[in-house]
């Protein structure tokens, strides 16, 4: 049992605080709204905020999860009983903790239990998005059409995450030899050449001088150095832990140049595209946007689409609440309230989901042309650098004969 702490507001209308024990975020909630209470804001004791999919210790990817979802929906369109179906998914799954779930999950629903009930008491880790889905899936009776798009939503998902981190590749290669060769010129190289000039009794020029102070720096204070970045990251971890300081971090990210445009709209993606997973599959309004806010990478931006679900309780409309907030992009804003108009809100933020998706890609691949010949002139400029520091004290010893 994990303990949540929540803030909320009773019937009358009086703010209170407290916490909470339950197996998920998700299980807390219903819980305090059964007792008749209005959860303002709810978060993990600690600060943890389950979004990554993680399935005991190791991240699960996206792309087992489509595959994970195709293999359900395939075998319960067939008429296969639901018992039958967890346990031939399980004997098919490579990923041997799932595939430990998934029979823990037949057992459960063998005996008599829900489906999304054991997987959100077998899997804690598991996505909101897939827990919330199939239990709607499963109240509906159309478990195969929530599962045919939970492996949609997950391949776009899995899709997008690989075209990003393949074209990152390069770029981190680059940059990682780049940072070994100069710690190995620093570190061996430049205190050869040292003792030579020493040997020759002559001025050094500033940029000689200026390599040797470096490389002496690094030959002496590099332990502390690795102790301080150590130490940097360690305070960075345990200051984000607390709510304010996260939400602060993360609002900034937006507003960093070329990636917080692209963390930006790729928020506005996961929003729109979860969002439309959700209500075609049959959740209700409030339950929808509390599973897409828990689906958003951004912690900001999550916060931001959380804070909407009192007035979603109260009967406003989503469009109302998003534009209220003022965090999301306004064609976002514009497009739910066309899509609330209409009665096609689904289709609408479909359609920005893949609008924001192509986006992202642009985005991106624009960003990394930028940023392949921008890495080439850098490292040419510190390849020269090294060049004239090492030879212009040569050049000088010559000019003197």
């Amino acid at each position: 049992m994990k303990t949540f702490k929540y803030s909320a507001r009773s019937e009358d209308g009086t703010a209170f605080e407290g916490a909470i024990q339950a197996n998920s975020e998700g299980r807390a909630i219903e819980q305090l709204k059964e007792s008749g209470v209005v959860v303002r804001s709810i978060e993990r004791e600690g600060g943890d905020h389950d979004i990554d999919i993680h399935i005991g210790r190791a991240k699960t990817k996206e792309k087992a999860l489509a595959l994970l979802c195709h293999q359900f929906a395939i075998i319960l369109q067939a008429g296969m009983p639901i018992v039958l179906t967890v346990r031939l998914v399980a004997g098919q799954t490579e990923n041997k903790a799932l595939a430990a779930i998934l029979n823990d999950v037949a057992d459960d629903v063998a005996s008599g239990q829900g489906l999304a009930d054991s997987f959100e008491r077998r899997g804690s880790a598991l996505p909101t998005t897939f827990i919330e889905t199939v239990r709607a899936g499963e109240l509906a009776g159309s478990l195969d059409t929530v599962f045919t798009r939970l492996s949609d939503y997950y391949t776009k998902t899995s899709r997008s995450k690989a075209r990003v981190g393949s074209a990152m590749i390069y770029p981190a290669f680059v940059i990682g030899i780049a940072i070994i060769v100069i710690i190995i010129i620093m570190t061996f190289a430049v205190p050869t050449f040292t003792s030579t000039f020493a040997s020759m009794d002559i001025a050094l020029p500033w940029i000689t001088q200026a390599m040797i102070s470096t490389s002496n720096f690094f030959s002496h204070y590099s332990l502390i150095l690795l102790a301080v970045i150590a130490a940097i990251i360690v305070i960075m971890k345990v200051w984000l832990r607390n709510e304010g300081p996260r939400l602060k971090w993360s609002k900034a990210g937006l507003h960093v140049p070329v990636i917080g445009r692209i963390v930006y709209m790729n928020a506005a993606n996961q929003y729109a595209s979860t969002m439309s997973t959700m209500l075609a599959s049959g959740l209700p309004m409030v339950d929808a946007v509390r599973a897409t806010a828990w689906s958003i990478g951004n912690r900001y931006l999550s916060h931001e689409l959380e804070s909407i679900l009192p007035d979603l309780e109260a009967g406003k409309q989503l469009s109302e609440g998003l534009r209220k907030s003022g965090a999301f992009p306004d064609l976002v804003v514009e497009m739910t309230a066309v899509g609330e108009e209409s009665g096609s809100l689904e289709d609408t933020l479909d359609t920005v989901g893949l609008y924001y998706a192509n986006e992202v890609d642009t985005a991106t691949t624009r960003a990394l042309s930028i940023m392949e010949p921008l890495l080439i002139v850098i490292l040419a400029v510190i390849v020269c650098s090294i060049l004239l520091a090492v030879y212009l004290p040569i050049f000088s010893l010559y000019g003197s004969y």
